[in-house]
Parts: C-alpha cells; sequence; structure tokens
C-alpha cells in the first residue's frame, strides 16, 4: 500500500469514526437526554447545540481539518442553540415548541447561511470577507451533502434488500443487530462521514461547475414568465388577485428563485460570470423586475394583516418581504449604475445573508416575539369590534402561540356580557379538547351558521312575498355558501340578485337562477331550484346558441331587480329581458 493510499484509507475511517459517534450522539440526545433534562428549555437549547454543532461540523471538514471544523461549528452553533432556547421560553412545553416551525426555521436559517462563513473562517480569518471564496464553499457543500445523503440512501436501500434476501433462507442477522436502537444512527453516521470524505476527495470530477452552468439555462425562461406575469398584471382585477388566498407565498418563492438565478449567473467572480449576450440581459432584466415582485409582496402582506391583523406566519412573511424589497432595490441599483454591477450585486449578496442572519436571532429573541405580538393584535381587534368571534384563531391561541395566546384566551374568556358568550364559549371549548378536528368540526357548524346569516342579508330576492327565508339556505354546500358570500359581498351594487318563480308548471317547487358579481365584469348566472323547501344549485345558464355561460352586464341586473323583465314560454316559460331569454337548467 502506497503513501498516498494509507492516507486515503485513515482519512476515511477517520471520518467514519466520526460520523458514527455523531449518530451515537443524535441516537442519546433523542432517546436519553429527555430523561436526564426534564427542563423542557435546557433540553431544547441543548438539543439545538448537538444538532447544530454536527450538521455544520459534516459540512465543513474535509476542506479544513476536523479540530478546526469543530471550532466552527461551535462557534456558529453555540449562539443559535442559546438564543433556540431564550425563545423557548415562550412556551411551556417542548412539545409546543416543536410545533411553532417558524423558531425552528430562523433557527435552521441561521445555521444554513451561517455555515459557508464559518468554513470560510476556519479555513483562514480573510475569507468570511471574500465572495468567491464564500460562493465556493457554498456550493461545495450543498453538493457534497446532496451527493453524500444520496449514497447513505443506496446504504440502506443495500440493507433491506440484503436482509430480505436471507430471509428467504432463514438468516435474520441482519434484523437482529438493526433492532438495537444505537445501531442504525451509528450506520447513518459512519457511512455519511465516509460519503462526505470521498466526495471531498473527488472534488475534482464532483464540483458545482455542471449544476451552475445548468441553473443558468433557466434564466431567460424565468425572466419570460415574470414579464408576462408583470404585463397581465394591469389588465386583472385586483379583488381576483388578492381577494381570496394571499400569493405572498408564491410571490416569495418566485423572489427567491430570481435571486438564486441570478446569483448563479453571476457566478463568483467576471471570469466565470456568463458572457452570452443573451444570459446577460436576461440576468439584467431579471434583476430589474424584482422590485415589482418586491412590491406585490409587501401590499399582500399588509392588506392580509388590514383585514385580519398580525400572526406568526404574516409576521415571518412580512420580515421576508423586506428582505425581498432589499434585494430589489440592490439588485436594480446595481444595474442601473451599469459599470461593474455584478460585484455591487455579490456585494449586495454578503450583506443582505448577514442581515438575515442577525435577523433569525432577532425573531428568536424577545425583541420580536411573534406569538406576543400576534396575541395582541388578535385580542384588539376583537375588543375593537373588528373581528366577529368565528374570526378570532382561538385554536392557535390556546394550543400553538405558547404562553402568550394563552394568557390572550384567558383574557378574552374572562369577557363579561351576552355579546361574548359565542366567543367564551368557543375558547372553552378549544381548551378542553386536543383534537383540533373535534374542535374545528364544532367551529365550522357555526361558521356555517353564520354564513349562511351572512348571505342572506346581501341576496335581493326578486319573487312574490320578496323576503328571503334563512331556511332556503340552510342546505347549500360549504363551498356553495363560501363562493356565493365571496361574490356577494365583492359588489353591493346591485349586488347579488335571486329570481324565483313557476318556470316549469309540471315540475313541483319554484325554479330559478340567482346572478352574482363575477371577478372580473359582468354577473354570472346561475340555475337554481327549490326542492323540499330548500335552495338547491345547478350549473351555469348557458346561452342556447353558442353555449357559452351567460354573462349579464350591471344595467342588465338592476332591471331584473326592479321587476323589468316577463316569464313567457319557450318550450317552457323563460325570463326575457328584452331580447335575451334565460332558462333555468338550460
Amino acid at each position: 500500500m502506497t503513501t498516498q493510499d494509507a492516507q486515503v484509507t485513515s482519512g476515511r475511517a477517520t471520518m467514519a469514526v466520526v460520523g458514527g459517534m455523531t449518530g451515537l450522539a443524535i441516537w442519546a440526545m433523542f432517546d436519553i437526554l429527555p430523561d436526564i433534562l426534564t427542563n423542557p428549555h435546557l433540553f431544547a437549547t441543548v438539543l439545538a447545540m448537538g444538532c447544530g454543532f454536527v450538521a455544520v461540523m459534516l459540512a465543513i471538514v474535509g476542506p479544513v481539518q476536523i479540530p478546526r471544523a469543530a471550532m466552527g461549528a461551535a462557534a456558529l452553533s453555540i449562539p443559535a442553540a442559546v438564543m433556540l432556547g431564550w425563545g423557548s421560553l415562550r412556551f411551556e412545553t417542548a412539545e409546543t415548541l416543536w410545533e411553532d416551525s417558524l423558531l425552528i426555521q430562523a433557527w435552521g436559517l441561521f445555521l444554513f447561511i451561517g455555515t459557508p462563513f464559518a468554513a470560510a473562517y476556519v479555513s483562514d480569518k480573510t475569507y468570511w470577507r471574500k465572495y468567491e471564496k464564500l460562493f465556493d464553499y457554498s456550493w461545495a457543500i450543498v453538493v457534497r451533502y446532496t451527493a453524500a445523503w444520496m449514497f447513505v440512501g443506496a446504504f440502506w436501500l443495500l440493507v433491506f434488500l440484503s436482509n430480505a434476501l436471507l430471509n428467504i433462507v432463514g438468516i435474520s442477522a441482519i434484523e437482529t443487530i438493526l433492532d438495537y436502537d444505537p445501531v442504525p444512527y451509528v450506520l447513518t453516521g459512519a457511512v455519511l462521514g465516509v460519503a462526505l470524505m470521498v466526495g471531498y476527495e473527488m472534488r475534482d470530477y464532483l464540483s458545482a461547475y455542471l449544476v451552475l452552468h445548468l441553473l443558468r439555462l433557466l434564466t431567460p425562461a424565468m425572466l419570460a414568465v415574470v414579464v408576462i406575469f408583470v404585463g397581465a398584471l394591469p389588465f386583472q382585477d385586483p379583488n381576483a388577485l388578492f381577494g381570496g388566498l394571499s400569493p405572498a407565498g408564491t410571490l416569495l418563492a418566485v423572489v427567491a428563485g430570481a435571486v438564486s438565478l441570478i446569483s448563479v449567473s453571476i457566478d463568483k467572480n467576471e471570469s466565470e460570470a456568463v458572457s452570452n449576450r443573451l444570459m446577460r440581459l436576461s440576468t439584467e432584466g431579471l434583476a430589474l423586475l424584482l422590485p415589482v415582485l418586491a412590491g406585490l409582496i409587501v401590499y399582500s402582506v399588509w392588506l392580509r394583516v388590514a383585514q385580519h391583523g398580525w400572526t406568526p406566519a404574516r409576521l415571518a412573511s412580512a420580515v421576508l418581504a423586506l428582505f425581498a424589497v432589499a434585494y430589489g432595490v440592490f439588485y436594480v441599483l446595481a444595474v442601473l449604475r451599469r459599470k461593474q454591477w455584478m460585484a455591487r450585486i455579490r456585494k449586495a449578496n454578503m450583506v443582505i445573508a448577514l442581515a438575515m442572519m442577525v435577523a433569525c436571532l432577532i425573531w428568536m429573541s424577545p425583541v420580536l416575539d411573534a406569538q406576543r405580538i400576534a396575541t395582541n393584535s388578535q385580542v384588539s381587534r376583537y375588543l375593537d369590534g373588528k373581528s366577529r368571534p368565528q374570526d378570532v384563531p382561538i385554536w392557535e391561541m390556546v394550543h400553538e402561540w405558547g404562553l402568550a395566546g394563552a394568557a390572550g384566551a384567558a383574557q378574552l374568556r374572562a369577557l363579561e356580557g351576552e355579546e361574548h358568550a359565542e366567543l367564551r364559549e368557543a375558547v372553552g371549548f378549544a381548551g378542553s379538547t386536543g383534537k383540533r378536528y373535534i374542535f374545528e368540526r364544532k367551529s365550522e357548524d357555526v361558521l356555517r351558521e353564520d354564513r349562511v346569516g351572512r348571505l342572506v342579508e346581501v341576496i335581493t330576492l326578486v319573487a312574490e312575498g320578496g323576503e328571503l327565508d334563512r331556511e332556503l339556505l340552510t342546505n347549500l354546500p360549504d363551498f356553495r355558501l363560501q363562493d356565493w358570500l365571496v361574490s356577494c359581498e365583492r359588489e353591493h351594487d346591485p349586488g347579488c340578485v335571486l329570481v324565483l318563480g313557476e318556470f316549469d308548471p309540471a315540475s313541483e317547487g319554484q325554479e330559478g337562477m340567482i346572478f352574482l358579481p363575477g371577478s372580473g365584469e359582468g354577473y354570472e348566472a346561475v340555475s337554481v331550484a327549490v326542492r323540499f323547501g330548500a335552495l338547491e344549485a345547478a350549473g351555469p345558464i348557458r346561452d342556447g346558441t353558442t353555449g357559452a355561460p351567460v354573462r349579464l352586464s350591471k344595467d342588465q341586473v338592476n332591471q331584473v331587480l326592479a321587476g323589468d323583465f316577463h316569464l313567457a314560454p319557450s318550450r317552457r316559460k323563460a325570463l326575457w329581458l328584452g331580447d335575451v331569454e334565460l332558462l333555468p337548467q338550460n
């Protein structure tokens, strides 16, 4: 065996031992540590410290020696764990802490962003300020970790297949060994350690070069999609864009993708950056459009908060929206100044990355206690009459928002007066059950009654008697109630108009149609019928000639509301608006 072979074998054996010990430590932290550390906050701190240290050290080791890698991992994981432990004081138990994914995500994001900085620093104290080094370390870690975990997956596939094969001939040795709890952890750690070392040894072949050049090809496609989206914005109804589910999550993902593609395209320096004219123009164009996307994110989050108040998720979206704005502003200024615009974007990437690490620490500190802020917002909105009992996130306050949420729920339950009876009952019921689906089932019943009541108020009935009976709507399915309510509350003049009459003398009960304000221009017409005292909805009314859904103007609906129509036979009676013939279920 040559000296080089001996060094290779020694390095792999060392990483196998380190990985195996790491797996054993992970097993001990999850299986033994909870019995030793009964204080949930101390347990969370130690567990975060151990898991963070292991993850960062395995990512760093290879380019640097194990002792220096351990120092870098400790320097990053200890403050992150301390801050997570501090943040855990918001919760009474460890279970509720683990359910608060945003706090765990802040801890993980801090480690994820900080790992390349730690790797660069322990290699050379000046490297952490050099974008070129950070870029290389970042992508090398991603590629090595991905390849190593793929190898771990292949290893376990081989183990399971081998066990199944030997079981055929009555040999269960593998299954017996794996039954010892620490063994799977130790094996996984050892195999991962070896794979990471092999990945480092083969760094000249297993590089990020191919991945980066493939990702660059997506930049023109991303630009085309964003251009189409931005170009279509002026022709869209704002109510349709922001009236339903918030698009902030999708927009944030698009901004993250755009920033990643821009960073990949400009690479680590000018010599490695894209040189093709189309690619450079695509990169510049994508950078120039970032502020538009960032502005939409800010507006979407602001609109949601104005309508429904703060929640931890909306607060996280607001923080991310600020970083989206920062990326947009820095990138646009860099491109508009033209000269050395790529170098300016690289510098902005470093500054924003460090700022995000600081934001993660602040999120885990009392300075930005998301649960307290959300609870105060929701309680204040209810007390100010801005939200109804069914709009208050009671389950979240009682079970997910920690001590602050529990205190807010107790404050709401202590309210006196008949007007708060529904809320007091809901808070009490949420506290009495640990099953969310049970609480939501009861809440849905209350919400359904509320929707029916609100629909009665916004639908105008055109029929004999002229007054809409609440019981008429009680059998409508939930999705229909929700859809109609969104449409009817979108436009109040003339709003939703329901016409009922004897369209078909041969059938029992009345028939008719309801006119609903559409998401764009005009009104939709839906066929309805009254069966056994309850309203049933069919499909949209279609034009008898073209087969397309009928679309009425606002003036035509006002004409119906004024009674300026007549029922006349077609093959059976129809509603005639001038020359327009409307048949239920046609």
